[in-house]
């Protein structure tokens, strides 16, 4: 998992104009970004939702030649994985260490009566870590395209001064100084375990007025390894890749809770029904009915830096 093994030319061991989903994953895996089948499997899906059609964000289909198999074309499978190396960051265990250290009063907290109350110790921290490591991603993300150093809410969570780590980005640097990012272009990071943005209604008045989808790809035993590496066991590499920052597409809070637009439910609809329901009624909508173009996140990045003048 590491950028040195990107190939110059995507697919150019494949001379036919098709590939699998096999073949998919595994150029996907040399590039640096890999995928587990079940995101490809969710990527593929189209359908309807609240009288909207859904369109498929990578079509695969069957095609003469190729039996049962179903197959995308090589160029479209191309421009897909450009996009994602555009709206995508490494995640180093540098950054795994910088937010450790910053986050350490946080994590040694006693859980409150929230889902994460019932977590043990070990699933407690990797929750935290994964979670923090989100927002670092978009920052990361942010100062790497453009230069904006969000500052990033590393402070204790009380019941008295904030319902909760709301994961906004509200304050930014400009020449090492602490400022106010204005109305209209606070960014509200959420992070997806599966693949969309849904948010209770309740939280949509909360600071943000742009819901930015998110999804962290990470090795499986990158936390384990931490916990070697402190016994002496190991030594890591700390520029070593553990996996991906993904933006999944973003949209002003203004579409998300308009109802023509949105999705509001407990569940959302074949094919995109979840195995569970949420707890309460969520809107909802689906990657593809974000903005999904780099170029316009990076946009909307640049005019916060513009807007912004230290006091």
């Amino acid at each position: 998992m590491n950028s040195s093994k990107t190939t110059v030319t995507p697919f150019s061991n494949i001379e036919a104009d098709y590939l699998t989903i096999d073949e998919l994953l595994r150029e996907f895996e040399e590039q640096g970004y890999p995928l587990p089948r079940k995101q490809v499997d969710f990527r593929r899906k189209s359908g309807v939702v609240n009288s909207h059609q859904i369109k498929t964000e990578l079509n695969f289909s069957k095609v003469k030649g190729f039996g049962s198999r179903l197959v995308v074309k090589k160029e479209e499978a191309i421009e897909y994985l450009q996009r994602l190396k555009q709206q995508s960051v490494n995640i180093t265990y540098k950054d795994v260490k910088r937010v450790v250290e910053s986050y350490d009063e946080v994590m040694l907290k006693p859980a409150r009566a929230a889902m994460r109350a019932n977590r043990n110790f070990t699933g407690k921290i990797e929750d935290e870590i994964k979670g923090k490591l989100v927002e670092w991603g978009l920052a990361k993300y942010a100062y790497q395209k453009v230069g904006l150093e969000l500052v990033i809410d590393f402070a204790l969570i009380t019941v008295t001064t904030r319902k909760r780590d709301e994961g906004d980005f509200v304050r930014c640097l400009i020449n090492g100084k602490d400022v106010q990012i204005p109305d209209g272009l606070k960014l509200s990071v959420k992070s997806t375990s599966g693949n969309l943005l849904a948010v209770p209604e309740v939280e949509t008045t909360w600071e943000g007025d742009w819901f930015v989808l998110a999804k962290l790809h990470l090795e499986d035993k990158f936390l384990y390894d931490a916990i070697k590496a402190g016994l002496g066991l190991i030594e890591l590499d700390f520029e070593r890749n553990l996996g991906w920052f993904e933006i999944r597409g973003f949209v002003s809070k203004k579409d998300f809770t308009n109802a023509k637009i949105s999705y509001k439910g407990v569940n959302l609809p074949s094919p995109f029904a979840m195995d569970n329901d949420f707890g309460r009624e969520n809107y909802i909508m689906l990657p593809t009915q974000l903005n999904q173009n780099p170029e316009d996140f990076i946009s909307l990045l640049k005019k916060i830096k513009g807007s912004v003048k230290p006091r």
